[in-house]
C-alpha cells in the first residue's frame, strides 16, 4: 500500500519547509517550498492534504498562467451558466464525434449503396441531391456541417417550388442515416427551413427563344434520338411523363393520337401539329428513347444549364469527352417545356379552349389564363414558332397558321 503524503514542515536554516513529492509537483520533480514561520507552513500543507484528499496524487500546483486562463474562461462562460468542468467535457464530445464522423463524400457513397433495391427513380433523385451536396460539402467531416451550410447548398434563399422540397426530403433521408451511424447528430437538419410560398414562387418559368434553340440545337448535334422527344414538348405541350409512354405509331401524318394509357388524366386526346412541329417531325420522326430522362439530362447539361447528369459523369470518368465548362444558364425550370410552349402558344394567338384541350385540362381556362397569358410578346412567339432544324426554313406566316 502506498505511504501516504504527510506535508510535515521542518524548520531549516532557510526556514520552515515542506517536501513536495514529484508525483504531486508541478514540474514532475521533487520540489521544497519555504516559508517564513511555523503557522504559514502548517497552513500551506493542510491546503496540500485537501488537494490531494479530493483530486488523488495526480494533484499539479496549478501554474500562474493556467490559473489566469481558467479565470478567463469562467468568466467567458458566467453568462451561459457553464463550469469550466461541463465546458470541457462539452469539448470532449464533439472532438469525439468528429473522430467517428466520415467526409459527406465518404458518406454519400455508403448511403447511396444502401438504397439498392429502391425505385430507380428515387435513386437518380439521391443522386441528383448527393451530388450537389458533394460538390459544396464533399471533403467536410458531417459532424463539422451546420444547418446553414446545408440550407445554402439544398435550399439556398430564392429558391421556392417543388423541386426544392424535394431536394429537402432528400437531404434529409441521408442525414438521417448518417445520424444513425453516428456520423452526424439528427439535430442539425432541424434547422433547415423550408422556402415560404409566395406569389412570385408561383409563378412559371418559361425558356427564351434563343434558350429552346440552343437545346435542340445540342439535341441534333449530340444526342438526334433526343431531338423529336424536346420538339413535342416544345411545340405540342407534351407532359414529360406522356413521352415516356408514347410509342412511334402515337405519332403519324394525320397528328399525334395520345390514347388514354398514355395521358396524365386517363383520357384520349389528339393534337394537331404546327408547321414548326411538323418540319422537326419530318426531319426527325419520333421514336421512343429507353433511357430518356438520362438522356434529357445529358443534353441539357451540354447546352449549358445546371443539371446533373450520369450519362456525362461517366464518359468524364472513362475519359471519352473532354471536361464541360461551368454551366451558364442556371437551374432547369420545372416543367420549362411545356410552360414555354402555352406562353408563346398563347401570345401568337391561340384560343384558351383550344390549348385547354390539347394540354388535357378540364374545365375553365382561368389556371391556364392566369399563368399564361401575357408571359411572352407577340415577338418573341414568332421567334420561338420559327426555330427549326438545320437546313429547314418555317415562313413567319406559316410559323403561327
Amino acid at each position: 500500500m502506498a505511504k501516504p503524503i504527510r506535508f510535515t514542515p521542518k524548520n531549516s536554516d532557510s526556514g520552515w519547509r515542506i517536501n513536495i513529492p514529484a508525483k504531486i509537483s508541478e514540474t514532475g520533480k521533487r520540489q521544497q517550498l519555504f516559508f517564513r514561520t511555523q503557522k504559514l507552513a502548517l497552513a500551506a500543507a493542510d491546503d496540500l492534504k485537501k488537494k490531494v484528499e479530493i483530486f488523488g496524487v495526480q494533484t499539479r500546483a496549478i501554474a500562474p498562467t493556467l490559473a489566469e486562463q481558467a479565470t478567463a474562461a469562467a468568466a467567458l462562460l458566467k453568462p451561459y451558466g457553464i463550469g469550466l468542468l461541463e465546458a470541457a467535457r462539452l469539448i470532449a464530445a464533439m472532438r469525439e464525434r468528429e473522430t467517428a464522423s466520415r467526409t459527406l463524400s465518404e458518406a454519400a457513397a455508403v448511403w447511396l449503396a444502401s438504397c439498392e433495391g429502391l425505385r430507380p427513380r428515387t435513386i437518380v433523385n439521391y443522386k441528383i441531391t448527393a451530388d450537389r451536396l458533394e460538390k459544396a460539402l464533399g471533403d467536410r467531416l458531417l459532424a463539422t456541417i451546420t444547418a446553414e451550410e446545408l440550407q445554402a447548398v439544398i435550399a439556398p434563399i430564392g429558391r421556392a417550388g417543388a423541386a426544392v422540397m424535394a431536394e429537402i426530403r432528400n437531404a434529409k433521408a441521408f442525414w438521417r442515416y448518417s445520424a444513425r451511424k453516428g456520423w452526424c447528430q439528427v439535430e442539425t437538419f432541424g434547422g433547415i427551413e423550408s422556402p415560404k410560398a409566395s406569389r412570385d414562387g408561383q409563378e412559371i418559368a418559361i425558356l427564351t427563344p434563343a434558350e429552346c434553340e440552343i437545346l435542340l440545337r445540342t439535341a441534333e448535334t449530340h444526342f438526334p434520338q433526343a431531338v423529336p422527344l424536346f420538339a413535342l414538348q416544345l411545340f405540342a405541350g407534351i407532359r414529360v411523363e406522356e413521352i415516356t409512354r408514347m410509342e412511334a405509331g402515337h405519332v403519324t401524318a394525320d397528328g399525334i393520337d395520345l390514347p388514354a394509357s398514355v395521358t396524365k388524366k386517363g383520357r384520349r386526346r389528339h393534337i394537331t401539329p404546327s408547321k414548326t412541329l411538323a418540319a422537326w417531325l419530318e426531319k426527325y420522326p419520333f421514336a421512343p428513347c429507353s433511357n430518356w430522362r438520362e438522356t434529357s439530362a445529358a443534353c441539357r447539361r451540354i447546352a449549358g444549364w445546371d443539371v446533373v447528369s450520369v450519362i456525362l459523369k461517366e464518359r468524364l470518368r472513362v475519359k471519352t469527352m473532354e471536361p464541360l465548362a461551368e454551366p451558364t444558364l442556371g437551374r432547369w425550370p420545372q416543367n420549362a417545356l411545356r410552360h414555354s410552349h402555352a406562353s408563346y402558344a398563347v401570345a401568337s394567338g391561340v384560343p384558351l379552349e383550344s390549348l385547354l384541350f390539347e394540354f388535357g385540362h378540364a374545365g375553365s381556362p382561368t389556371l391556364l389564363r392566369q399563368h399564361y397569358v401575357g408571359r411572352a410578346s407577340k415577338k418573341q412567339a414568332l421567334e420561338f414558332f420559327t426555330i427549326a432544324p438545320e437546313g429547314v426554313e418555317i415562313p413567319t406566316m406559316e410559323a403561327v397558321a
